[in-house]
């Protein structure tokens, strides 16, 4: 496996690290599409005044939803990816998992005429139902959340580092956000089955990460619940940003000192949101990825805590200790430093270029983006249309625009079997054999 470390990315000029374009010799080549253009124009962005700031862009349609085109489409052009088949062209056949808002539901597309170029028979789509009258209930405690999902997602372009949006639907009880499936599980997972990991795979993931969020906060967009469990593994072994629920675009004024207190969870609660302070902003979503990075090395978070209270008191202090045996670089401990500063305008990220940083010298991210490293681990996930169900899938009366498929009997669910005793496929169908004969 090729991982980015020095060996194996110095040997040659065209796979050398482009930390830094500016010192380019030509002056008149064409600008940097990637990362380090999203941080040049971040940079730019926050050091202008007030009065500098350019006009709101205009309204659009994407995917289904009005959103901001963020300078990327004129208001005249039409969203150039195909349009979403009809919520009546997939059918429901798992059920993924739940959250705060609703249930996560895996669909496929079903074999009939005119779905258009987006779906084919067969494929998969996770979509994530919200009830219209929790909907209502949110939007009447917290206005600003109630639509900040389905229009953050609607505004931004793809990107390998964001789980994307597919899709907006409705029927009478709900409403239906169609995302990428990505089947191979959360970031958390592999953390706490495979880790704690070494300085070259944790290197790996953390410029995955890096890359995510310079990609959203080139957009405007500040993540503000930004952890392990919020992060996907697709099939590739590189990382995709998922559950926008809480997200915010920056602006001049980013509301009311309220909408940033208490805001996340708390492991990964960043000093200013528990006490405010002038550079609230981007800085929440580096001081998690500064938590999560530690996370990595040791499969714990820095400020742990029997209680919250107790968690607040030592993130607010800024106090953490490394494992004792465990041998970390100076360059290493350096960046999780730098990222774990409780003045959030001293914060690393916000005061000089997480990409700067000598932890990250031999990371192409040019190369990174366009997936040319081999990931530390490829997830050999089964087909999930093939497992057990892990759970049950809805009553149909609870998702009617929405079309239930059965499952097989070796397939269907069953509580009072222990998933313990289910370890794999083969024993599934034979302990659904034994089932049917009784």
């Amino acid at each position: 496996m090729r991982y980015p470390t020095p060996s194996s990315t110095n040997p040659s000029e065209s796979s050398r690290a482009t930390k830094h374009p500016s010192r380019s010799p030509k002056a008149n080549a064409a600008p940097s599409k990637g990362i380090h253009a999203r941080k040049h124009i971040l940079k730019a962005s926050k050091t202008r005044g007030a009065s500098d700031y350019d006009p709101k862009p205009p309204c659009i349609t994407v995917h289904g939803l009005p959103g901001y085109t963020g300078g990327l489409l004129p208001p005249d052009v039409v969203d150039p990816r195909p349009p979403a088949p009809p919520l009546d062209g997939f059918e429901c056949i798992r059920t993924l998992g739940d959250g705060a808002y609703g249930h996560v539901l895996l669909v496929q597309v079903r074999d009939q005429p005119n779905l258009g170029k987006l779906a084919r028979p067969g494929s998969l789509f996770a979509v994530k139902v919200l009830s219209k009258e929790r909907t209502k209930f949110t939007h009447q405690k917290y206005p600003a959340d109630t639509h900040a999902e389905r229009m953050h997602l609607s505004a931004l372009p793809w990107s390998p580092w964001v789980n994307g949006v597919i899709g907006v639907f409705k029927d009478e009880l709900n409403l239906y956000l169609m995302l990428e499936f990505i089947p191979s599980g959360c970031f958390y997972d592999v953390i706490q089955t495979r880790g704690p990991f070494d300085a070259a795979t944790a290197r790996f993931y953390f410029a995955n990460i890096v890359s995510g969020l310079y990609f959203l906060h080139g957009e405007g967009i500040i993540h503000r619940d930004f952890k392990p469990a919020n992060i996907l593994v697709r099939p590739d072994g590189y990382l995709a940003i998922a559950d926008f629920g809480y997200a915010r675009l920056d602006k001049i004024d980013n509301g009311p000192i309220t909408d940033w207190l208490m805001i996340g969870t708390p492991l990964y609660m960043a000093p200013e949101t528990l006490c405010y302070q002038h550079m609230i902003g981007y800085s929440v979503d580096w001081w998690a990825a500064g938590v999560t990075l530690y996370e990595m090395l040791t499969k714990r978070t820095p400020f742990f805590g029997t209680d919250e209270n107790k968690i607040y008191k030592r993130i607010s202090s800024g106090k953490y200790k490394w494992p004792k045996g465990l041998r970390v670089s100076a360059s290493l401990k350096s960046i999780v430093a730098g990222l774990l500063t409780t003045t959030a305008e001293d914060r690393l990220g916000i005061k000089g270029s997480v990409l700067d940083h000598p932890w990250l010298d031999n990371i192409d991210f040019d190369k990174l983006d366009a997936g040319n490293y081999m990931a530390p681990w490829i997830p050999e996930a089964p087909a999930p249309t093939q497992t057990w169900l892990n759970k049950g899938l809805p009553p149909p009366h609870h998702i009617p625009g929405l079309k239930l498929c059965l499952p097989a009997v070796h397939r269907e669910w069953d509580d009072r079997l222990p998933r313990k005793q289910l370890p794999n496929f083969a024993d599934q169908l034979c302990t659904a054999g034994r089932m049917a004969q009784k």
